[in-house]
């Protein structure tokens, strides 16, 4: 199995990677990613990387994360992949993921860098954004 990568509060180019490659793996395994971007909580002080899919909502959240731990299974060892304590998977009715594509269109790779922005009322200390579109065809693959 692939080594699990370390999740820390600084965002690495490895974090990037992995999520990228987890959403290159999902989309090839017809995972119906909508939207997928890591999300930084001062509170808690780290990163999570948030998956949406009309999947999770049809068939379940633990039936979404079983998908991405035999996914994760199956990387190759040379590969980091993401543990699953770090990723949380939602719904598309979720206030974050429907806030998101309104403020930017940024669909291959992004940030919205600082502290306390503000969307709607809704405050968001960092956000790593891969895919905000509604429509998962309508966003590049990742490499």
């Amino acid at each position: 199995m692939a080594k699990e990568l370390l999740v820390t509060e600084t965002l690495t180019e490895e974090m990037k990677t992995a999520g990228a490659k987890l959403i290159k793996r999902l989309d090839e395994d017809n995972g119906q990613v909508i939207s997928a971007f890591w999300l930084f909580s001062e509170e808690d002080r780290l990163w999570k990387l948030i998956i949406a899919s009309e999947l999770v909502i049809s068939d379940g959240p633990i039936s979404y994360y079983r998908r991405i731990s035999t996914l994760n299974e199956q990387t190759k060892n040379t590969d980091q992949v993401i543990s699953l304590h770090d990723i949380r998977v939602v719904g598309p009715d979720q206030k974050i993921v429907q806030l998101l594509p309104r403020v930017t269109a940024t669909a291959n790779g992004g940030s919205i860098a600082g502290t306390r922005n503000a969307i709607n009322g809704v405050f968001i200390d960092d956000v790593y954004i891969y895919r905000t579109s509604r429509q998962p065809e309508n966003v590049p693959s990742f490499a």
